[in-house]
């Protein structure tokens, strides 16, 4: 075989590449547009009869079940059974409570039983002694699209799912606690590339119940707008307007202005703004091409209209964007900074 021929076939896409199943290519897409973000770890240690009272928090946490079996319930949901090797990703706003096996003795409140052990990690133990026979590794995490486009704010019930490649995700889970307490350099982009590929390892075993309200991101309940968003997220450049995107969706122009809206809180051409906007935030803070060049990259037709657009939306021009940036990653330890236990209760 000459040269040219083996790197063709590298270059040729499978036969079986064409999925018949346009709602699970449209959900892998979104999920490799989301971006993933872990934000604080902690430990929960529960006693086989006691149980870990958590109020609600306005951030989704997912839980890693390290040892035992965990018996969670969620307000305004069923009563979910989590064995060893489970990952749960948890609704916002929602109080839960983490107990063992049934009877359960004894109550915990988070607030009374959250402490720091040691390199800053935080612990919420439910038992007296020694005595734990569960463990659970609970991670506090951003998902978003476009910046601050949440894609999980329409979940109202948990997620959950015991991977089948349950080997990758614990290594996962484990080298994201160590990276939380030896942080170096490259420690919160390394946890949230780990993060990414065990929310999809949880996420591909649900994708045929994602057409259920309160039970997937809720882009996906209207795989229309949900194209739409992958075309300006994937060129953010593009002359896009209401009528091509609604020509994407396959929707009317009117019924998809609507969708559009009801789903992503904004219409489509400010979300395509700030899609834009949050491209040329990440060129400022990563590469030396000038301001106006950045501007051109992104689809804006002048410097001047995107420094104004861009200090509107972040409350400070291009140029001391880039400064502040390069300024902190030149400072950082590779993480955030340690927050206190009261605000990060897991």
């Amino acid at each position: 075989m000459k040269t040219s021929d083996f790197d063709e076939v590298f270059r040729r896409e499978p036969a079986s590449s064409a999925s018949p199943y346009p709602a699970v290519s449209l959900a892998e897409r979104l999920l490799d547009s989301m971006d993933v973000r872990a934000e604080a770890f902690a430990i929960c240690r529960i006693a086989r009869d006691a149980a870990l009272v958590i109020p609600a928090i306005s951030d989704l946490k997912i839980m890693y079940v390290l040892n035992g079996t965990m018996h969670l319930t969620v307000d305004g949901s069923e009563p979910l059974v989590a064995p060893a090797g489970s990952i749960v990703l948890l609704p916002k706003n929602l109080a839960r409570t983490l107990a063992g096996q049934e009877p359960v003795h004894r109550t915990y409140n988070a607030q009374e039983v959250v402490h720091m052990g040691s390199h800053d990690l935080m612990y919420l133990d439910a038992f007296a002694g020694d005595a734990h026979e569960i463990r659970v590794l609970c991670g506090r995490i951003q998902i978003g699209v476009a910046n601050d486009f949440d894609v999980f704010d329409g979940l109202v019930r948990p997620i959950s799912a015991r991977p089948e490649n349950d080997l990758l995700v614990r290594s996962a889970f484990e080298a994201m606690l160590d990276e939380s307490r030896f942080r170096t350099a490259g420690s919160r982009t390394l946890a949230n590339t780990l993060m990414k590929a065990c929310l999809v390892e949880l996420l591909r075993h649900d994708l045929d119940q994602w057409h259920f309200p309160g039970s997937a991101p809720s882009i996906l309940l209207k795989p229309g707008v949900g194209r739409a968003v992958i075309a300006i997220l994937s060129q953010p450049s593009a002359m896009h307007t209401v009528a091509s995107l609604a020509k994407t969706a396959c929707m009317s122009r009117s019924a998809f202005a609507k969708a559009f809206v009801e789903t992503t809180g904004v219409t489509p051409i400010d979300f395509l703004t700030r899609a834009r906007l949050a491209k040329a935030r990440d060129l400022l803070a990563a590469t030396e091409g000038s301001i106006a060049s950045i501007a051109l990259a992104v689809g804006f037709a002048s410097r001047s209209h995107f420094s104004f657009r861009f200090r509107e939306r972040y409350d400070e021009d291009p140029s001391a964007f880039r400064k502040r940036a390069r300024q902190e990653a030149g400072s950082a330890s590779g993480g955030p900074p340690r927050a206190r236990a009261a605000d990060h209760q897991t």
